[in-house]
């Protein structure tokens, strides 16, 4: 049957369907042009789904190298943030340092140490 001629009896099928007066033989053809549409639109379809899929797939790669590019950034900060923290402890200690000696030459020598902070 042509593509004209399919849609014409799906539509005189489709009315008779509305009114309540399709007959069992008339369901089965109409179910069976249902079919060969959904057929069609299977095969017309599938270069596009088959695009589709491959856009997903390609996007599901980014976000896995994307999670192990943060997973790994992540560790730098880590890193980093540890390497402020054992600075912020070593300047202290050398400020406490500092003190002390700055106590010891002041009690010695009565005056300030230079270039203390």
């Amino acid at each position: 049957m042509s593509a004209t001629n399919r849609q014409s009896r799906l539509d005189t099928l489709k009315i008779r369907e509305a009114e309540g007066t399709l007959t069992q033989k008339e369901r089965t053809e109409l179910d069976a042009i249902f079919a060969e549409l959904d057929a069609e639109e299977v095969v017309a379809l599938k270069p596009a789904i088959e695009k589709h899929q491959a856009f997903i797939d390609n996007l599901l790669e980014e976000e896995t190298e994307l999670e192990t590019t943060i997973a790994q950034l992540q560790v730098i900060v880590t890193a980093q943030t540890q390497l402020v923290e054992d600075a912020r402890a070593y300047l202290m200690q050398l400020r406490a340092k500092h003190a002390i000696l700055a106590d010891k030459y002041h009690a010695l020598i009565g005056e300030e140490l230079a270039g203390g902070h």
